[in-house]
């Protein structure tokens, strides 16, 4: 589950009744309206929040726009938490926007933000208000991605957006490009400097001191109208009878002199209480009334606070006044926070780490952790550290905020940092789940050598993260070892871990090739996932069961494994996986448009999640798509976009998936030098080391020689993978393995065998619906269909067995969507086709054995049939399927029953 979000941070701060009006600077912020960006600039203490706050006001008091708004601080630094808050806040003002993409912003591995931000850019542009995001104190982002994030979204903003980014420095984002092009409007600090009239109203107005024209101008002249400057020197001169010439003299020497005299003066002229409250509370950076009653041990904490609000004592609230019940929440003014911190060091150094512990306790028992361990590690509270990060590591890192967990554990003294098992297997798991493979092991020996002998649930843990490392490595043995540990180890109560290593077991047994111990791995897996509330291994699990039962032939089994965990009108970035399979099966089924959007929006969202083993094999499936479209540079395209995807990392299953389809795709336009070189010796052999996508290289393999009229050595792999994949169940394999040794013994001449092979896989295939395998196969499969619907036909006269009569419909169906099927009904003979000419005409024995052919003799019944041996016969069969320029057996006899020879 995603961190809860501080709604304070999204709510706009109160502006004070009694503030200066500042019409000339509220009039250049209306022009924020008119561009993409306006950056309020300048050193601290200049009233840039307050400037930002006013001009929003104003605008939405005269034409309503909508106002979202984000107080950022240190915390905010990593991507998936500054786009969570940045989502937050949009909401407020334009509720709904960005729910699209507001689960992959939760989830375990931060997205890449450009994909968030095109689908967030097209939602606010279909909005109908306008939209002002101010983003508070954004010099506190350092993070290079944020930055670009952020240029992304400016660059693409639509017309009714428009940012405000206050800030003490100019950010690394190309303003000097957006000033060129009048996209980008500055606000500095001499535009917010106050003028004579305004510090007079500052100064004798809004703080109701007794001074002359002379004196405002003096003070106003030395702090050169920095609005801090003012405020102080003002506070300097509160409480005394009188403005004095002396002290005002003083006052207007130098800035620093005003801070000093503050520090000296003003302090000392608060009650005891207050001075010491002030003090002991400068340490946090939002306050409320519990808190510092936890901080200062007193009971009068809220009372304090309202009072020195009151006094103007640069204590302002944070948030809109709260209902009865609920907290509020203030702050002091940085320059104010930094002076009392000063002073706190010089007069209470020994209490500071005490009073940052007590803090850390607060926010720990009111479920801030985050806060708890800024605070604990600034009081050095090394113990409460150690057991709040192995507590919440898992948690947050699986949030996204793997860099706060790091730098958290770079403040960390090293004898302390060692203790730590549960951050280091935190660290692996989103490494892992993130794809970032190569970077796990270091993690797993932290936490193997922190472990303890007896502490058998985390090495039961450390168990599950080494079997899941070994299956992105493809040791499927060691995996399930490790898995077999884990499960045994491994808490009943810690659901995550107990998924993730049902999860690792299945893939284990996944890529040795036992497909139904997988599936009833991956059926015991996803159920724990959920509980655990993971949705990434969750959706994992269900496309990998999807993808199980397309190899194994159950077509309408994967369908309901994967349909129904997409029903959620949210679209998760884990479910590309998900989507990918059923995409797969709604192709195989040749509902082509259908296939397309459920691929389509699986690659937007793996594009989103980062997930690059889903990718690859999305892009796959596309190309096939787009080749099943007529589209072959769009097949191309897409596997060359999967082939540079794969060069950031994927498990090894995925690689085989694509070397076919681009292999497919070379034959599939003639090319079958390209085809073989891809290939090279790959798909020589069944290697049973390559799990579940054993077949996959093998069965191109007997293409690509078929292709060659290499027709024995194409039958004679055919043949392996076919009997290895109907005995191991896998009949989605076992249905390309026979289609494909029907062909090549249909190019050797076995026409009764070839028609026993293709009836096999119509067979497997009828109750599925498989219609693809069959189209891509080509003319020569829509042939032999047809006559393997004849002798189907043959054989159900007079007997209405069931199975033939599917079979017949079947065949009916397949021929009925072939290319050219719209001019030849499936019934229709063959032999109604108009054929060229032969270029030579055959011989009396080239008619002979064709004759014979047609009545399904084999070559060597053929040869026994007129008395010759059977390589005559074969050379014969070659004169004749040259001249009539074909290269099966069924389509020799299609040609020469067009031609009238038969």
């Amino acid at each position: 589950m995603a961190e809860p979000l501080l709604k304070t941070k999204c709510i706009a701060p109160t502006l004070r009744p009694q503030l200066v009006a500042r019409r000339h600077l509220v009039e250049k912020l209306r022009r924020a309206m008119d561009v993409p960006l306006t950056l309020v600039s300048a050193p601290p203490g200049f009233g840039k929040t307050t400037a930002a706050l006013a001009g929003a006001r104003a605008l939405q008091a005269e034409s309503g726009v909508a106002l979202a708004w984000l107080s950022l601080d240190a915390l905010d630094n990593e991507p998936a938490r500054f786009w969570r808050y940045c989502l937050a806040a949009l909401q407020i003002a334009a509720p709904g926007v960005g729910a699209a993409i507001e689960p992959a912003l939760a989830m375990p591995q931060p997205p890449p933000a450009q994909p968030l931000l095109a689908a967030l850019i097209n939602e606010v542009a279909d909005r109908p208000e306008q939209l002002l995001f101010v983003l508070d104190d954004y010099q506190l982002i350092e993070q290079a991605e944020i930055h670009d994030g952020l240029a992304f979204l400016l660059d693409h903003a639509p017309p009714n957006l428009h940012l405000v980014l206050a800030t003490r420095a100019d950010p690394p984002l190309p303003l000097h490009r957006w000033r060129a092009r009048g996209q980008l409007l500055d606000i500095r600090a001499e535009d917010l400097r106050f003028d004579l009239a305004e510090s007079a109203a500052l100064l004798t107005g809004v703080m109701a001191l007794a001074l002359t024209g002379e004196d405002v101008a003096r003070l106003a002249e030395q702090t050169e109208g920095w609005v801090a400057g003012l405020q102080l020197a003002g506070l300097a001169l509160q409480g005394a009878p009188r403005a004095q010439r002396d002290l005002i003299d003083r006052l207007a020497r130098s800035n620093r002199y005003i801070l000093e005299y503050l520090a000296e003066e003003v302090l000392a002229q608060q009650t005891p209480r207050v001075q010491t409250f002030l003090l002991q509370t400068a340490i946090l950076s939002r306050l409320c009334g519990p808190l510092c009653d936890a901080v200062t041990q007193e009971h009068d904490g809220q009372e304090l606070l309202e009072l020195l609000a009151r006094r103007n004592l640069f204590v302002a609230p944070v948030d809109s006044p709260e209902p009865a019940g609920e907290q509020s929440w203030f702050r002091y003014h940085q320059l104010f926070a930094d002076l009392l911190q000063g002073q706190l060091r010089q007069q209470l150094p020994e209490q500071t780490p005490l009073l940052h512990q007590r803090a850390a306790a607060w926010y720990e028992a009111n479920g801030d952790v985050a806060a708890a361990v800024e605070h604990a590690l600034a009081g050095e509270d090394y113990p409460r550290v150690v057991r709040l990060i192995d507590r919440h590591a898992s948690g947050l890192v699986m949030e996204g905020r793997i860099l706060t967990v790091e730098r958290w554990l770079g403040r960390l003294p090293d004898e302390w940092r060692q203790t730590l098992p549960r951050a280091s297997l935190a660290f692996g798991w989103a490494l892992l789940l993130r794809g970032r493979y190569a970077e796990v092991e270091p993690y797993l020996q932290q936490a193997e050598a922190a472990i303890g002998p007896d502490d058998r649930s985390l090495r039961g843990e450390l168990h599950a993260q080494r079997a899941a490392l070994a299956n992105t490595q493809g040791r499927a043995a060691e995996a399930l070892d490790h898995a077999r540990q884990a499960i045994d180890n491994v808490a009943p109560d810690n659901l995550f871990v107990q998924g993730m290593a049902h999860f690792a077991m299945a893939s284990a047994q996944r890529d040795a090739g036992d497909t139904d111990a997988a599936i009833a791995a991956y059926e015991r897996a996803i159920p724990l996932c959920r509980a655990a509330g993971q949705p990434l291994p969750e959706m994992l699990g269900r496309a990998h069961l999807g993808y199980l039962y397309i190899v194994q032939g159950r077509l309408r089994r994967a369908e309901t494994t994967t349909r129904p965990a997409l029903a959620s009108p949210v679209r998760s970035p884990a479910s590309s996986a998900v989507r990918a399979a059923l995409g797969e099966v709604l192709l195989e089924w040749n509902r082509l448009d259908e296939a397309e959007l459920q691929l389509q929006q699986a690659q937007a969202l793996a594009r989103q999640s980062g997930h690059n083993a889903a990718l690859v094999r999305i892009q796959t499936l596309i190309a096939r798509l787009r080749w099943a479209q007529g589209d072959a540079p769009g097949a191309q395209a897409m596997l060359d976009e999967a082939a540079a995807q794969l060069q950031q990392g994927a498990p090894g299953w995925v690689e085989p998936l694509l070397v076919a389809e681009q292999a497919q795709l070379w034959l599939n336009q003639g090319t079958a030098g390209t085809a073989e070189r891809l290939l090279g010796r790959r798909g020589a052999r069944i290697d049973p080391a390559e799990g579940h996508v054993r077949e996959v290289l093998p069965l191109m393999r007997v293409r690509l020689l078929h292709h060659q009229g290499r027709h024995a050595e194409a039958l004679a792999l055919a043949d392996e993978v076919a009997r290895m994949a109907e005995a191991d169940g896998r009949q989605g394999r076992a249905i390309e393995a026979l289609l494909l040794r029907a062909l090549a013994r249909d190019a050797l001449g076995e026409g009764p065998a070839a028609c026993q092979d293709l009836r096999r896989a119509l067979a497997l295939a009828e109750p599925e619906g498989y219609v693809r395998v069959f189209l891509d196969a080509g003319p020569p499969v829509r042939l032999q269909i047809a006559d393997c619907r004849s002798q189907i036909a043959r054989q159900a006269r007079g007997a209405q067995h069931d199975e033939n009569q599917r079979l017949l419909a079947y065949c009916d169906m397949l021929l009925a969507v072939f290319p050219d099927s719209s001019d030849q009904p499936p019934d229709l003979h063959p032999s109604s086709i108009i054929p060229h000419p032969l270029i030579e005409p055959l011989t009396e024995r080239e008619i002979e054995v064709l004759r014979l052919m047609a009545r399904g003799l084999t070559y060597q019944q053929i040869a026994d049939e007129i008395i010759v041996s059977i390589n005559t016969v074969r050379h014969h069969v070659k004169g004749l399927y040259g001249k009539l320029q074909v290269d099966t057996r069924t389509l020799a006899l299609e040609r020469a029953r067009a031609l009238g020879l038969l």
